[in-house]
């Protein structure tokens, strides 16, 4: 198992026991989902979350280690307020990881559902 599946199995046994979470791959990621909305990511030995609150950000990253998630190297994610990497300090604390992740999962269901796209149909 590869050092990303195992983070990816500690995220989900923090949060596995809610409703409506849903594992996902996309993009060279594993991801979880909360009807529709995505809140938890793993990219390149880290476990990232979704956190729109600007509060929730800032109390994040007052923890020595957190940092806003990198998907090309030097560069930050398009909302770096948003996603951030936790401490990996929390790899080894359930306590700490399983609240964190239960954050960003309320804090995405408090967001408006995402839209449905409406398909194009081809014609011939």
């Amino acid at each position: 198992m590869s050092f990303d599946a195992e983070l990816m199995q500690l995220l989900i046994d923090a949060v596995g026991d809610l409703p409506g979470v849903e594992k996902k791959r996309m993009f060279g990621f594993e991801a979880l989902w909360a009807q529709g909305r995505i809140f938890a990511l793993v990219w390149d030995g880290r476990i990232a979350l979704r956190l729109p609150d600007a509060t929730a950000a800032a109390e994040l990253l007052a923890h020595p280690g957190a940092g806003a998630l990198k998907i090309v190297k030097g560069k930050l994610s398009g909302a770096p307020q948003r996603w951030l990497n936790l401490p990996e300090g929390f790899h080894d604390d359930p306590h700490e990881l399983r609240r964190w992740a239960r954050r960003a999962y309320d804090l995405a269901l408090q967001e408006p559902p995402p839209r449905r796209r409406k398909r194009r149909v081809r014609r011939a």
